[in-house]
């Protein structure tokens, strides 16, 4: 018999799969993503949420967003301490594909721990040969209870004469902001604007103009840091982002980020950084996290 998932529907059992997947940064990208589905607070990516094999024991958890602007983002999390079989996985992996897509060949995002994209990636090329992927690898990293009670005791951190904290115009200045985002595309401005409208960001100007910015992905994780060429130096990505982390927590999230793994200089100071902790195995390896892209030729 194959494997079955089972769709979370009822509010109260989405608030139980939140705080399963509280537990796990395995599962980091589904409690803020249930979060904004329980409260309606990003309707231009509502979520649909399975389990297998029960919410009582989970193994894996799926998350489907049917964005509106963007392709659809898909979303793989297996509980940590548990064990799959590949063909179970895979057999998982068709059954949630069809579940969510039907038989529409739709091009979309998946992000999951690199072991579960590589199973994602034989499922779609045993079910047929007209896809191509490209993938992002990155290293996640997360904080820990210590560490958000030392970002809450810490203070904004001081910026230079001529700069100032403030927030980001979501009509105005959306498209700023999306233009200096490497991996922007169709929708992504629209998409852009609803996250500045309706989620936590940040913002540093200069002469009334932004010049450092940083903003949340209706997922939670942090999004785009960015310091124009002529402002860089100052000490600005670091200022943003700690204002961001305390936005984050300030309603009631943990923060958590992903930084390219041929970054080199972000990733270092991210690993040097006393407030971020990096995922990673059991022999202190860093684990992947990757976000993968399919386009149907």
């Amino acid at each position: 018999m194959k494997a079955t998932l089972i769709e979370i529907t009822t509010r109260e059992n989405l608030i139980r799969a939140q705080a399963q997947c509280s537990r796990h940064i395995s599962a980091i990208y589904f409690p803020f993503s249930i979060h904004t589905q329980l409260e309606e607070s990003f309707p231009e990516s509502p979520v649909r949420v399975f389990v297998y094999p029960n919410l009582s024991h989970p193994k894996m958890f799926f998350l489907f967003k049917n964005n509106e602007y963007i392709k659809p983002t898909l979303a793989l999390a297996q509980v940590s301490g548990t064990s799959m079989n590949r063909l179970e996985l895979i057999d998982l992996i068709n059954e949630f594909r069809t579940r969510v897509f039907g038989a529409k060949r739709q091009p979309h995002l998946v992000i999951a721990e690199e072991h579960l994209i590589k199973m994602y990636g034989v499922a779609m090329r045993l079910s047929s040969s007209d896809w191509t992927n490209t993938d992002l690898r990155l290293s996640l990293f997360y904080m820990t209870e210590s560490q958000k009670k030392l970002a809450l005791a810490t203070s904004l951190p001081s910026v230079p004469k001529g700069y100032y904290y403030d927030e980001i115009d979501p009509t105005e200045e959306a498209e700023i902001v999306n233009n200096t985002w490497t991996h922007a595309g169709a929708g992504d401005l629209e998409q852009t604007m609803a996250k500045l409208l309706r989620l936590p960001s940040s913002c540093i100007r200069f002469n009334g103009k932004p010049v450092a910015f940083e903003m949340i992905d209706p997922a939670g994780f942090f999004n785009n840091q960015y310091v124009f060429e002529d402002h860089r130096r100052k000490g600005l990505g670091n200022a943003v982002e700690m204002d961001l982390i305390h936005k984050t927590l300030s309603i009631g999230f943990s923060p958590f980020k992903t930084v390219a793994k041929d970054n080199k200089i972000v990733l270092d100071a991210s690993i040097a950084n006393k407030l971020w902790t990096m995922w990673t195995d059991e022999g202190g390896n860093a684990k992947t996290v990757v976000f993968q892209t399919w386009h149907c030729e």
